[in-house]
């Protein structure tokens, strides 16, 4: 007797003492559940650029390092569009606008436009810094002053205006921390009493001591708060805007709220439609209540058990994980499915709940243990991702695969235990088939009687699929997952057209020195850079706009001399930098807290890009991190930071550790295979139509001009553990039956008969649950969606047909097993 049969033998006793203790089993397991579920209110759902790394990632760590010292990069972004922005009536209407923005939304540092845009000039030797605009024009000679002081100034082009005068932007900058309070309290600092000091030790009379960092780390402004930003300003904006006065809502933190809004909302259609497909599957199968509600409530529970998980562990709920309550609803109904065929096909001729509930779990116990462990494995190598959303996803699904496998070996049966049957007959003809049993045993012939031509076509089918896949295309550009007519896609496509760019690439300059800025090679390096930065630029990646404090030195300088535009300029001698600087902070103006650190060590740069493809960005930064080292040399360190560089760094990231779960998956269900089949050689063939659906996904692709993108690439791993499930289930009764009657036809013959019917449901279902995501909001799910469910069609496809040719090939007797 192999570990096969005593596993089964086991299930069989195990489904016995089920049956006698079910109530106490029910009530146990009801019980778990509320004391777990009660954490599930306290699930946050996160949407953030700087959510999908790891905290601990040395970019997260340098990111979080830059916004506690220069704010938060992440602004919203509104651009105006009209026919002249140097209208009075506009003038008069944008200032409303700005006002009604400053004063009624929540969390936000400033409201920046051409309303309190920095106006610096000098009179008589006098610095003087003040908002462009005092008191509105009320005149066209007004006017005309107005728009010669913007249009002199470069800075402000494709930044407060764009070329042709028809567009200009109101940023928003929100706040860096949270309102709600400090994130932990930390460790407190006592002194000891018996802690003496030396008499000869000096203290440092401006050493200072940081009470708020010591007693407390912050906590930087949350989703919730960043939501609340959103909808007020979409409120405020549906108050302005008319044909003259056109509104659109874009930047980085406007496109992470509407990813989330859309989250939220497919989420509930997701579970919604997808709980009616499980139902009206199910009742098709079944034809009684008890085959719907019985695998309902294991589903239910499984989802309740999973999401209050991470709450409990804090993982937030993200885009990646959005799929996971669809996946398992589909994953776990499928092994529920396979439990009742069994039991229900049985009672019909036992009438004998207890007898047919230990024939199915002895039948198909093992078959669901190691689907789910498959199914867990191909999940489970996500977790080593360095996408956090991503590692989530590893972790939770495949636990929650786990807790659904609890669910369905230990809580179905002893729902089924206290469960009155009824038997009811199937519907058959007169030999007593089935019009599914007929299709199922035409398959069995089909495959067995012509094995050579079924591996040929599926041989010519795989070469040709893979030179196909061979030019699929890597892409990772978030802002086409919007639909073409979303207003925020339709938002930042006008704002990268008309005023270069809607996204920001944050670069900090490190003299490592204290007053190292004050280093004229320094400003000469930064002004030379800022200006030539786009000669290594290529494709649509360009720099629209690059601030730095430079701007703030050139304005200070020429203010100073008179106003005299060849003062436009970077001074020679160090000590008039610091003068010029010093009389800046003292002009009222808190302009350079956000640009210069307080030593003046580090600098920041903010380079406008457009929002493109993250690989084209993620070649820009390379060429230009390559670029500043070779032009700042021995002067400074330069380094890459702020959301549109983790954006970037992420897809990367996700590539990397794609093609690690990959390998990882691969490698641990072909063992598991070959611990099932108990044999070495036939568990790697049976490896071979596993692959065939991930080569055909890849066409598809090809064809349809799908890009290989963060979601995409999950599909190959997750298609590779479901894919599998039904060979598992496949091999599992052929094996049974070779062993028993050795003789391959009959083996396969029985073997779809018993389980085809399941095998055939379970990957509708599954299918079904995939397509489900077809109704999101997004283009990225759809796509998902559509691809995972294909995958699920074309590895049926490769179980009734490949699977049965390769046996008939390789066994030529039951010894070969």
């Amino acid at each position: 007797m192999n570990w096969r049969t005593k596993t089964e033998d086991k299930l069989e006793n195990f489904s016995d003492w089920l049956f006698d203790n079910a109530k106490k089993m029910i009530l146990a397991i009801f019980v778990l559940v509320v004391a777990i579920g009660s954490q599930l209110p306290s699930l946050k759902v996160d949407t953030t650029t700087e959510g999908f790394l790891h905290k601990t990632d040395p970019m997260r760590v340098e990111y979080d390092v830059f916004r506690d010292q220069f704010g938060r990069d992440e602004k919203l972004m509104i651009a105006v569009k009209t026919k002249n922005i140097f209208d009075l009536n506009f003038l008069e209407k944008l200032n409303n606008f700005h006002h009604a923005l400053e004063n009624e939304l929540p969390n936000i540092k400033a409201v920046d436009s051409l309303i309190n845009a920095r106006n610096t000039y000098g009179i008589e030797g006098e610095l003087i810094v003040e908002p462009l605009i005092d008191s509105i024009p009320k005149n066209k000679d007004d006017l005309i002053k107005l728009k010669e002081t913007v249009t002199n100034n470069s800075l402000y082009e494709n930044s407060l205006y764009s070329e042709d005068f028809t567009m200009t932007t109101v940023t928003i900058d929100t706040e860096t921390y949270s309102s709600s309070g400090p994130l932990q309290e930390t460790e407190s600092f006592e002194f000891d009493d018996e802690l003496e000091f030396d008499d000869e030790l000096e203290f440092d009379d401006e050493l200072e001591f940081d009470d708020e960092t010591i007693s407390e780390q912050r906590l930087y402004l949350t989703d919730a708060e960043n939501d609340e930003i959103i909808a007020e300003t979409q409120r405020i904006m549906e108050r302005f805007n008319d044909s003259n006065f056109e509104i659109y809502l874009s930047g980085s933190a406007a496109i992470a709220g509407i990813f989330k809004q859309a989250l939220m909302n497919d989420s509930a259609v997701f579970i919604s439609l997808m709980m009616v497909v499980i139902m009206v599957v199910l009742f098709a199968l079944f034809r009684r209540m008890s085959g719907v509600i019985l695998p309902l409530t294991c589903v239910s529970l499984t989802l309740i058990m999973t999401v209050s998980l991470m709450s409990i562990f804090s993982a937030p709920f993200t885009m990646a994980t959005q799929i996971m309550p669809t996946f398992l609803l589909a994953v776990v109904t499928s092994a529920s499915i396979h439990l009742l065929a069994v039991f229900y096909k049985d009672f019909a001729t036992t009438n004998d709940t207890k007898k047919s509930l230990r024939y199915a779990m002895g039948h198909s116990g093992l078959a669901i243990i190691m689907t789910s462990i498959t199914t867990a494995v191909g999940l489970w190598s996500f977790s080593f991702s360095g996408v956090a959303p991503v590692a989530d996803l590893g972790i939770f699904a495949s636990s929650g695969v786990m807790v659904g496998l609890i669910f369905t070996l230990v809580f179905l049966p002893s729902l089924m235990s206290v469960t009155k049957f009824r038997p009811i007959k199937q519907r058959a003809g007169k030999d007593g088939q089935t019009f599914m049993d007929k299709t199922l045993i035409g398959i069995s012939i089909f495959a067995t009687s012509r094995p050579k031509l079924i591996i040929s076509v599926s041989v010519v089918l795989i070469i040709c699929a893979t030179i196909i896949a061979s030019q699929l295309r890597f892409s990772h550009f978030p802002l086409q997952w919007l639909p073409e007519d979303n207003f925020a896609r339709i938002a930042t496509e006008e704002v990268d057209e008309n005023l270069k760019g809607s996204l920001t690439l944050e670069v900090i300059i490190d003299t490592e020195k204290t007053n190292g800025l004050y280093n004229p090679k320094v400003l000469r390096v930064i002004d030379d850079v800022s200006q030539n930065i786009n000669s290594i630029s290529s494709g649509n990646m360009f720099v629209g706009k690059v601030i730095s404090y430079i701007d703030v030195i050139k304005e200070t300088n020429r203010a100073l001399n008179e106003n005299r535009d060849e003062y436009y300029a970077i001074p020679d001698d160090p000590d008039l930098i610091a003068q010029e600087f010093l009389l800046f902070e003292s002009s009222g103006n808190n302009d350079l807290a956000s640009l210069v650190d307080s030593n003046y060590s580090k600098a920041r740069l903010t380079l406008k890009t457009p929002f493109i493809d993250s690989l084209e960005a993620n070649t820009f930064i390379d060429n230009a991190q390559l670029y500043l080292d070779q032009k700042f040399g021995s002067l400074a360190k330069v380094t890459f930071t702020g959301i549109g560089t983790l954006m970037t760094v992420t897809f990367e990231e996700a590539i990397y550790s794609s093609a690690v779960s990959y390998v990882l998956a691969f490698s641990l269900i072909a063992i598991l295979m070959v611990l099932l089949i108990g044999n070495i050689k036939i568990g790697l063939i049976s490896m071979i139509p596993n692959l065939l659906p991930i080569i055909i996904l890849s066409t598809i692709m090809v064809i349809f001009k799908m890009p290989l993108d963060m979601f995409t690439l999950l599909i190959g791993a997750i298609a590779l553990g479901l894919a599998v499930d039904d060979t598992v289930h496949f091999m599992h009764n052929f094996r049974r039956y070779e062993l028993q009657y050795n003789d391959v036809d009959k083996a396969v013959r029985l073997t779809l008969l018993g389980t085809g019917r399941a095998i055939t449901l379970t990957s509708i279902v599954l299918a079904l649950g995939f397509l489900v995501l077809t109704f999101s909001q997004m283009n990225n799910m759809f796509d998902f969606g559509v691809l995972t469910a294909s995958a699920i069609l074309v590895a049926l496809l490769a179980d009734f047909f490949l699977m049965p040719a390769i046996m008939k090939i390789i066994i030529k007797d039951r010894t070969s097993l």
